[in-house]
């Protein structure tokens, strides 16, 4: 009884967690495979490409991982507090669009993002940006409204303004666009308004980590159930006189 009630228990247990695993490695590897940069004095695409076989996540320190912290991207899908504390380039919201003149050459970034849904003709998710390396007071990001994401739109959309570091990586990769813009002027613009900010709603991350706990508590009540059921089963001491 011994043998067979721990061959049941190890069974049940190394099932669930073989389920679990399978069900959140997927879920969980949520970055961009590949960048694409188009624009003027580009001669063809500058691609930027995530090792074979891998993803490139926040912090990571690679080409395109750098590329998407200082465009934010991660924020784009996983919300406005995503790299707080180790992602010292990523950018900041502006709180109203910069004027048109301002801006310089415009380039598009598009980043293959798996696990989000293709629009019609795309072969893989994509989320796109505008970029504006030289602008005045530092490089501009847009990124548009009503892209998708995680099984939801993009949590952040709108202008942004990035790091000198944004400047610096796209020269580093043959983006070279002249020299940056001289201060603003205070005209206005003629581009997207920014969307007026609001309440992001959570990470669509936790469905990995549900089923991996809603799992291993099965395996955790599959357990003690057997446990209460040999022990009740078990046989007691012997008897013995005074």
């Amino acid at each position: 009884m011994p043998r067979r009630f721990i061959a049941f228990t190890s069974l049940a247990t190394g099932a669930a967690i073989a389920v679990a695993v399978a069900l959140a490695t997927p879920a969980l590897a949520k970055g961009t495979t590949q960048a694409s940069i188009t624009g003027p004095g580009l001669a063809r695409p500058v691609i930027v490409s995530a090792a074979a076989g891998s993803e490139a996540l926040p912090g990571q320190g690679d080409a395109l991982s750098s590329l998407a912290d200082q465009t934010g991207l991660f924020m784009m899908l996983f919300g406005p507090d995503t790299g707080d504390g180790y992602m010292p380039d990523k950018p900041f919201r502006l709180r109203t669009p910069p004027a048109a003149a301002t801006l310089g050459p415009k380039y598009t970034v598009t980043y293959t993002v798996p696990g989000i849904t293709p629009a019609p003709g795309q072969a893989s998710g994509q989320v796109r940006q505008y970029l504006y390396p030289h602008a005045a007071g530092g490089p501009v990001i847009y990124t548009l409204p009503e892209q998708q994401g995680f099984g939801q739109p993009l949590q952040v959309t709108g202008w942004f303004r990035g790091t000198p570091q944004l400047t610096a990586t796209l020269t580093r990769l043959g983006v070279h666009a002249g020299a940056s813009l001289p201060s603003a002027p205070s005209s206005a613009a003629s581009v997207p308004a920014a969307p007026a900010p609001g309440a992001a709603p959570k990470p669509n991350d936790t469905t990995a980590p549900a089923w991996l706990i809603a799992t291993i508590a099965s395996a955790v009540t599959i357990t003690i159930a057997g446990t209460a059921r040999w022990l009740r089963r078990r046989p007691g001491p012997p008897l013995t006189g005074p």
